[in-house]
């Protein structure tokens, strides 16, 4: 078994009225090809560049799964077929890769942990940046304007 990185592309009138039906298609469909689980996150709705299968948008589903590799074009061509999946994409990946987090909320959790200070009270503490006094406009680089 491998793990594998799934986008997939959820019709928008169909995920806007019923998302758990669509997750479970998409589920349904790696399961009965021998994959496991790992991680389904949901991302957002989006416009498109242009039409696919007459639809100008579409809400992004990401799946983290195990799957032996021979089953991998089975699941491929499951897909094709269904009416509820407008593109997919199937990567072989080595881990799962954590969402990205900012650099204000690093700072606020090791703040608030050393502290004690919860994190929402160190996000509101921040002042201006660093080299830069209330009241004064930060530093204009130096270099061509135009």
């Amino acid at each position: 078994m491998r793990l594998y990185e799934g986008m997939f592309i959820i019709n928008s009138a169909v995920a806007n009225t019923d998302w758990e039906t669509a997750v479970d298609e998409v589920q349904g469909i790696l399961k009965n090809r021998g994959a496991e689980i790992l991680q389904c996150e949901k991302w957002e709705e989006r416009k498109f560049a242009y039409i696919i299968s007459g639809q100008r948008r579409g809400v992004y589903l990401l799946v983290y799964f195990n799957a032996p590799p021979e089953s991998i074009v089975l699941v491929k061509q499951d897909l094709k077929l269904s009416e509820n999946v407008l593109r997919s994409l199937l990567v072989k990946v080595d881990k799962i890769k954590e969402p990205p987090v900012e650099e204000a909320e690093i700072v606020a959790e090791v703040t608030a942990s050393e502290e004690g200070v919860p994190e929402e009270e160190v996000l509101a503490e921040e002042g201006p940046k660093e080299g830069t006094a209330e009241g004064e406009p930060a530093p204009i680089e130096s270099g061509s304007a135009n």
